[in-house]
This record gives structure tokens, sequence and C-alpha cells, in this order.
């Protein structure tokens, strides 16, 4: 399964994401010593809940990243669990979404025209080639554009037809996150991992050895017989940290393509029902959802998806922490039906002007084959990898990061044993 041939028993663990976390904690249950480098002052990566405060004075948790939690995410559930968290039903549905820009589209139309889709991709390489092979009004191939576009955070062009098999499902399935926040999950994991996780510690570079890898910080440099590099695949691809892989390495990376996305949050004045509205024109879905405590939050979360959207909500050079106000103005505008609380400031995040993530997540290429998902998991010599591009079927999801890490560990325990 990798090209190892030394036993790996003191190992790295590149990036405190729920990848790496998900790696350190299986490695540790393997019994390797292990130690975490985080480039943040936090656990967690793309994983981010902060709590909002509403004009009332309450707190609202907001997911900052990764929000929903969805059917099949096995690990995740398993984990939440084991820590002891709970999971609450957001009263909305992630696949659903209202469009009031084509009152007469029904989401049975919708529907119906993204299972065809889906049942068909195989045959195309992009899913906007699918797309427009399809025989449908007008209304509802705009429509699958931008649900495409939202969902993978990238051009239709620019993914594979295989993304309309996690898209198309319009069902009112639950979603759910965890109560309190999903980073929760990572701050529980980083506690469990006690001293074993150096945050504010960014890597700089990978080096193969004879005997081990090399892992250079601004500390210095550290001599491991392992490591699992849990980075984003943006930073390793714009060599923001070095590391040197062979070319059949990077031909796989190069049939992924990294996403662009940004949220935004919004006070409200008044807590609203529970609802979810697509705005295909400018490629972004809002939503309203309950809380631990089983309200609906008085907040209005908002989700861009691909550099075109960003661009054209005039986002795309925008600040991480900036206001988001041109966004914020169509946003109220749409959502006439809430109160929003005048004098607050939108909260915006990009998670592409963010150094040690350089993008949101990944979804295959047009070029994607199955070939690639191998090339992607295997190890390089005593270099392991592990992230949500990583992730086989639950690729750019938290379960797929999870599992990514878990499969990471193991590969370990292989070397190990050879």
């Amino acid at each position: 399964m990798n090209g190892s041939t030394l036993p790996a028993r003191r190992v790295a663990v590149v990036g405190a994401g729920l990848a790496g976390l998900a790696a350190a904690t299986s490695a540790v249950e393997r019994g390797f010593d292990v130690e975490v480098f985080e480039a943040r002052s936090r656990a967690g990566g793309r994983v981010w809940s902060q709590a909002l405060t509403t004009e009332s004075g309450t707190e609202t948790v907001i997911e900052r990243g990764a929000e929903f939690v969805l059917s099949g995410y096995e690990r995740f559930r398993a984990l939440a669990g084991r820590f002891g968290l709970e999971l609450v039903d957001t009263g909305m549905s992630y696949y659903r979404r209202e469009s009031r820009e084509y009152p007469s589209l029904t989401t049975a139309e919708l529907a119906a025209a993204g299972q065809y889709a889906a049942a068909h991709s195989g045959a195309f390489l992009s899913a906007a080639d699918l797309i427009d092979s399809l025989h449908v009004p007008a209304d509802v191939r705009e429509s699958l554009y931008a649900r495409v576009e939202i969902s993978s955070a990238n051009q239709a062009e620019c993914v594979s037809a295989r993304v309309l098999r996690t898209v198309s499902s319009f069902e009112d399935k639950p979603s759910w996150r965890v109560a309190g926040g999903n980073q929760r999950l990572a701050d529980a994991m980083h506690r469990a991992l006690g001293g074993r996780v150096r945050l504010s510690t960014p890597v700089t570079a990978l080096r193969q050895l004879d005997d081990g890898v090399e892992l250079v910080t601004p500390d210095g440099q550290r001599t491991f017989d392992a490591v699992v590099c849990a980075l984003p695949l943006a930073v390793l691809t714009s060599q923001a940290v070095r590391c040197d892989v062979p070319q059949w390495k990077r031909a796989a990376w190069e049939h992924i393509s990294q996403g662009q996305a940004a949220k935004l949050h919004l006070p409200l004045a008044q807590p609203p029902a529970a609802s979810a509205v697509m705005s295909v024109r400018h490629r972004y879905w809002t939503w309203t959802a309950r809380g631990a405590d089983g309200s609906v939050s008085p907040v209005l979360n908002c989700f861009a998806g691909s550099p075109r959207a960003l661009e054209e909500l005039d986002l795309h050079d925008v600040d991480l922490h900036d206001g988001g106000a041109s966004w914020a103005q169509l946003v109220r505008a749409a959502r006439s039906d809430l109160e929003f609380t005048p004098a607050a400031r939108a909260l915006l995040t990009q998670w592409h002007t963010d150094p040690f993530a350089l993008g949101a997540y990944s979804e295959p290429g047009p070029q994607w084959r199955s070939a690639d998902q191998a090339a992607v998991q295997r190890p390089v010599g005593n270099i392991h990898f592990a992230g949500e591009y990583c992730g086989a079927d639950f690729m750019g999801l938290m379960e797929g990061a999870l599992r990514s890490g878990e499969d990471a560990a193991a590969e370990l325990g292989v070397a190990s044993a050879n």
C-alpha cells in the first residue's frame, strides 16, 4: 500500500484540522509517538465556530467554515458520540432550496432533471457538458448550473459531471450540526491529544531522508520516522509549504478542482422560521436554522460558491474580515421576508484569503479518474497524506477529512509491520 521500508514510530502530523486530528488520534491509539504541528492558534482548520452577539444581547454560534452533518457521516457521528457531543437537527434541509427568481419552477421539476443528470453523469467529463446536453427549459438548466456551482464552489465546466450525484438530491433529508458549534469536536480531539499538539507552529518544508523525514519550522529542523501531511491541497499545490513529491502525485492533484467560496452572516431583529433560499443569478444560497435550544437562531447564513460568483459579488479581493457590504445589500433585498438588525455589521469569511487554507474545499475535476484517487492517497516514501481532498466518496466534506486521517494512521501501521 505504501513504499516505506522504515518502521514509523516517531510520527509528525502537519495540520490540526479534522484530518490531522483524526490521524493523530488514531496513530496514538496504535502506539505511535505523535507530535502535531499547527500554524494557527487554534485547532480545527476550516472548521471554525464563533459566537455572534445579536441586538438583544444573546449569543448565537455560527459556522464560519464547514457546517452541515449529512447522511453517511458515520465517522463524524462516532467521534461526536465518543466525546459526548450532541447533534441537533437544523430544521431545514441542505438538499432542498427554494428559488424565488423562478416562481413557476417547482422543486419536483428541478429534482427530476437533477436525478436524470446524475444517472447519466458517467458519459460526460464536466458538469457543464452534462447540463448542456439536457433537453430541459432554460430555467431548469440555469438552476442546475447554480446548484452545481454553489455546491462545488467552482464553475460547472471545472468540475466532473459526477458532482451531480451529490448535489442532485432535492429531498427533504435532514441536516445536523454539533450543538454549540462543530469546532467543539475539533477542540475535544485537541484536548484528548494533550501536549502533543503545538499550535502557532507553521511547517515550511518536508524533506525526505534516507531514514525518515525532516520537518522544518521557524524554530529549526526536526526528524521523524514518518509524517502525515494533513495540509489543504491548495497549500501544497502552491508550494506555500515545500513538499517534494513525484510527478505522478502532482498529476493526480491537477485533476482536482479547488473551490472558492464565501460565507456571510447577518444578525436578525427577530427569530425567523427555518428556511433555505437559493439565488440562481448570483450563485449563493441563504438559510435560517435551529440552534441547540431547538429555536431558530436570529441569524441569516449565506454561502456563495465559485470564483466567478465571488468576483461578481465584489468579494474576490476582499479581506478575510471585511464586512462584505455589497453582498449584504443584495441579500437584504432578496430576503425581504426577514427583519434585519439595522446597525449590525455583516460578518464575512473567505478561505482563499487565509494563508493557511488558500481555498475552500475540493471536488473532482473533469479529467478525474478512479486511478487518481489511489494516487492522491498513496504515500511518498515516509510522507503520508490526509485531508478532505483525499476523502474518496466524501471528497470536500468533514467526513472525508476524518476518514482520510484514519486511513493515513492505518498506513503507518502497515509501514511499521514492514
